[in-house]
């Protein structure tokens, strides 16, 4: 009879021991989610400013002929005086009276008359801050 009970225990005491003391678990490996970085941001290039006589380049008058832009009182940035002037001279610009007076960006630009910029050179001037930005007529 003990033979018998050991041979009907055996599926039992095997079941036992599967299911003895579990390995221990593995350990999980954690990364630090914030990113590292030695670089330094790069600085936003400030616009170096031209002075009065600086011819900055050119812009389409409203009559179709070329102007160039210039300072003419101050330090401006020659970008942003082509800008200006570039669009003041856009047709969807609107303008006030014979002058074309505009606002743009902040600047107050105005046209000469045909004869006085004739007789000047000058087309356009505009101006901000105690700055004067020009178009002129180009011989």
């Amino acid at each position: 009879m003990r033979v018998r009970a050991a041979v009907a225990c055996a599926p039992f005491l095997l079941l036992l021991a599967a299911c003895g003391p579990t390995p221990p678990p593995t350990p999980v490996r954690t990364v630090d989610a914030q990113p590292t970085s030695t670089s330094t941001p790069t600085p936003t290039p400030t616009p170096s400013l031209a002075g009065p006589g600086t011819v900055c380049g050119e812009a389409e008058a409203a009559n179709g002929s070329p102007a160039a832009v210039a300072v003419a009182r101050g330090r401006a940035d020659c970008a942003e005086a082509l800008r200006v002037l570039r669009t003041y001279y856009r047709p969807k610009t609107a303008k006030q009276g014979s002058a074309g007076v505009a606002t743009v960006a902040g600047w107050e630009c105005a046209s000469n008359s045909a004869a006085e910029s004739m007789r000047t050179g000058r087309l356009t001037s505009c101006r901000k801050d105690g700055v004067t930005i020009v178009a002129d007529v180009i011989p």
